[in-house]
């Protein structure tokens, strides 16, 4: 029998501690489902979803917790099954702008559409004559529900603004 749970932790920490904590669950039969794991200097944040064999799940659970320097919280979760068909990477490039990251969540909750994973990125781009503007990119996973076409989220998202393309990805 197996169990899943997602262990989050702010702290800090260096990636051999994330190596170290991969090997332990590794080493008690365990994987990584989906991992988040973010540094600034020597600061992580992260979530991780753990399938493993119930018998090791406490050992592994504490291993996380023992950390020094980590804040630890761990929840029990379900070990939720995504259809591949309606599971979607999309790519979203803007110029960037106040609320870009509001309009995208609104537009997308108001249609049911669940976001799993959403990575942001700003990119400074120094222009001629003093000119200068940033870029804003999104990777964005989506599970949409059964009735929705992401051909026509696309071009939902496409009419927030002029200069907005998206890009659905394979």
């Amino acid at each position: 029998m197996t169990t899943t749970f997602i262990a989050n932790f702010v702290g800090k920490a260096s990636p051999s501690t994330i190596k170290k904590l991969a090997a332990v669950t590794h080493e008690n039969g365990g994987k990584w489902l989906i991992s988040k794991v973010n540094f600034i200097e020597d600061q992580v944040a992260a979530v991780i979803k753990v399938e493993m064999p119930s018998e090791n799940a406490e050992f592994v659970k504490q291993a996380f917790k023992d950390q020094p320097n980590l804040l630890v919280e761990v929840i029990d979760s379900e070990a939720h099954k995504h259809s591949a068909e309606t599971i979607f990477q999309i790519r979203l490039d803007a110029n960037d702008r106040a609320g870009i990251v509001n309009e995208i969540t609104h537009l997308l909750d108001d249609q049911g559409i669940d976001i799993l994973d959403m990575d942001c990125q700003r990119v400074f781009i120094a222009g001629g004559g003093g000119v200068s503007s940033s870029l804003f990119t999104a990777q964005i996973a989506l599970r949409l529900p059964r009735e929705v076409q992401i051909d026509d989220i696309a071009k939902e998202l496409e009419s927030l603004s002029e200069d907005t393309r998206v890009i659905v990805q394979p």
